[in-house]
């Protein structure tokens, strides 16, 4: 009578990633995060939710009185913004028995990512962000030329555009120097503290290639 080997493998011993894995586990998770802050922005009252928290430390009933919206209306909004990893929880305050939560935001850039690795549904969040970011832009722009007795040649806004030629050898520098100037106008701003009547000014810039490149 034949008898028969029964064999038992025992449990297999996870393979150690590898560097290509590893690499390919980060480019995910940063695509998926840069999804999840892109779709999270792609409404204007986020955006400006995410301006008001900019400065300081601030609670919801805090900046829904600094914007003249209902507390009500910004509560959905803050909580999507934490969960999307844009703002954050900086400290909590017991008040008459409940807590006032301040949040602050969480990093200096969002939905960033290498241009090779943006996929089809971040194009759309992107499209719809630089929509609304040039809109706000226009409304202000608007507002601020509303009334023209009111400027002067120290308080009136610019508008400007200007095409510049960059080789290619050169584009890294010119960009680098221009968010350097921009980065040290910002902390300039930030060491001197604002008077009682400072007002909040919006600048909005894009650098981007127009056309085909230019034959040298």
């Amino acid at each position: 009578m034949a008898c028969r080997r029964r064999y038992f493998r025992g449990p297999m011993s996870p393979r150690a990633p590898t560097p290509t894995s590893r690499k390919r586990t980060r480019a995910a998770a940063d695509r998926r995060r840069a999804t999840q802050e892109l779709r999270a922005l792609a409404h204007p009252l986020r955006l400006r939710l995410l301006e008001e928290f900019a400065g300081q430390a601030r609670t919801t009933m805090q900046v829904a009185a600094a914007m003249g919206e209902p507390p009500t209306r910004l509560y959905h909004h803050v909580n999507a913004l934490e969960r999307a990893g844009i703002l954050k929880l900086a400290r909590t305050r017991q008040v008459r028995g409940t807590t006032e939560k301040y949040y602050e935001v969480a990093k200096k850039s969002f939905g960033a990512v290498a241009g090779s690795k943006i996929t089809r549904g971040m194009k759309g969040s992107i499209r719809h962000m630089a929509h609304l970011i040039f809109e706000e832009a226009r409304a202000d722009l608007l507002a601020a030329i509303g009334d023209p007795a009111k400027l002067g040649p120290e308080t009136a806004p610019v508008a400007l555009r200007m095409l510049l030629t960059v080789s290619p050898s050169r584009l890294s520098e010119v960009r680098r120097k221009l968010l350097a100037l921009l980065e040290s106008i910002q902390k300039e701003c930030k060491r001197q503290p604002p008077p009682e009547n400072a007002l909040r000014w919006a600048l909005t810039v894009a650098f981007a290639p127009r056309g085909l490149p230019t034959q040298e």
